[in-house]
C-alpha cells in the first residue's frame, strides 16, 4: 500500500503546489536520501533559495515577510492560539524565515543565517524566549509553534545545544493538558513530536546522546497516550508519533494497528490516505495536496531513519 502511495504522488507531482512538492521531497530525502527526491529538490533550488547570494537570500526572506498574513499556520486550535500569537508576535514573524534558512542549509548547504538580522530586528528574541519558557500555558497551546521556535532558534540559528530546559517541555506535556479534550489531546501530541523532530533539525541528524533520555520519556508518553485515546486521534498524529519513535529508537508498538486503520482510509480518488476512521478526522484535508503531510509521514514511518551530513549543493 505504501509503495502505491509514493508512486501515486510521483505520478501526480505536477498537480501539487510547489510548497507541497518541497515538503514531500525534502522529508523523504532528509529521512533516507531518496535519489528521486534529490532530483526534485535540485530542480527546486532556485525557487527555494533564489540565487544563493547574500542579496538573493535577503530577497527571499523579505518576500516571505511581505506575504505574511495576520493568521498563521494550520487551522488546528486557531482560536485558542490567537491570543498567544498576539502576545508573542515574533514567533509568528520569525518561524517561516527560520524554516527557510534551515532547509537552505540542511539540503543545499547554504548558510544564510547572517541575513536574518538584516530583514528583522532580532533584539527582542532573548526576552521573548525567557517569557515564553515561563509561560506554561503558552507553550501548551502554541505547542508545535513554540517547540519549532525554540529548537530552530537555539539548535539551528545559534548552534546552541543547550539554551532552554528540555525538562520544562517534558513537564508541560505531563501536566498542562486535559487529554479528555480532543483539541488539547492533539496539542499534547504536537508538543512532544515537535520537540523530537526539532532536536533532529527536521530529520537532518540523530538525537544527541546526552538528551536522548528526555526524548525517550516523550516517546513513551506518546505511546501511552495514543494507545489510551486511540479513537480520538487523527492519522496525521498517529503517523507522526511513529516517525518520532523511530527517531528515538523506541519500539513501534502501534504500527500494525495504525496501518490497519490506514488500509481502510484510502481515498476514493486515488492511492493516498484520507482521514475517516477516528473521532477527530481532518475532514477538510481530503484532496491529494491537502493530504500530503499525512501521506509523507506514513511513508517515513515505514523506512529506517538514516540522517546524512551530505547536501545537494
Amino acid at each position: 500500500m505504501f509503495e502505491k502511495i509514493n508512486i501515486y504522488y510521483l505520478a501526480h507531482w505536477d498537480d501539487l503546489p510547489l510548497d507541497k512538492q518541497f515538503h514531500f521531497a525534502s522529508r523523504m530525502w532528509l529521512w533516507s536520501q531518496d535519489p528521486v527526491m534529490a532530483t526534485k529538490l535540485a530542480a527546486a533550488r532556485e525557487w527555494f533559495c533564489g540565487d544563493g547570494s547574500n542579496e538573493g537570500i535577503q530577497k527571499v526572506l523579505q518576500e516571505i515577510l511581505d506575504a505574511q498574513t495576520p493568521t498563521f499556520g494550520s487551522k488546528n486550535a486557531a482560536a485558542e492560539r490567537a491570543p498567544y500569537f498576539a502576545k508573542y508576535p515574533l514567533v509568528r514573524q520569525l518561524l517561516p524565515l527560520l524554516f527557510r534558512l534551515l532547509f537552505m542549509e540542511t539540503i543545499y548547504g547554504i548558510d544564510g543565517r547572517e541575513q536574518l538580522g538584516k530583514v528583522v530586528d532580532l533584539s527582542g528574541v532573548p526576552a521573548l524566549i525567557e517569557a515564553l519558557m515561563a509561560d506554561d500555558r503558552a507553550i501548551a497551546i502554541l505547542s508545535t509553534h513554540a517547540a519549532n521556535f525554540l529548537y530552530l532558534w537555539h539548535r539551528f540559528y545559534l548552534r546552541d545545544e543547550n539554551g532552554f530546559s528540555l525538562e520544562k517541555l517534558l513537564q508541560v506535556g505531563q501536566t498542562a493538558y486535559d487529554l479528555s479534550n480532543k483539541t488539547e489531546l492533539q496539542l499534547f501530541i504536537y508538543l512532544y513530536t515537535h520537540c523530537i523532530i526539532g532536536e533532529s533539525l527536521f530529520y537532518k541528524r540523530s538525537l544527541p546522546a546526552s538528551n536522548l533520555p528526555i526524548y525517550k520519556k516523550m516517546a513513551t508518553g506518546l505511546d501511552r497516550v495514543v494507545a489510551e485515546h486511540y479513537d480520538g486521534i487523527n492519522l496525521d498524529n498517529k503517523y507522526e508519533t511513529l516517525v518520532c519513535q523511530l527517531i528515538c529508537e523506541h519500539p513501534l508498538t502501534l504500527l500494525e494497528k495504525i496501518d490497519q486503520e490506514a488500509a481502510q482510509s484510502v481515498s476514493t480518488e486515488g492511492d493516498y490516505l484520507v482521514d475517516r476512521h477516528n473521532g477527530n478526522p481532518q475532514t477538510d484535508n481530503v484532496s491529494l495536496d491537502k493530504s500530503e503531510h499525512r501521506n509523507v509521514l506514513s511513508l517515513l514511518a515505514h523506512q529506517p531513519f538514516r540522517p546524512t551530513d551530505q547536501v545537494l549543493g
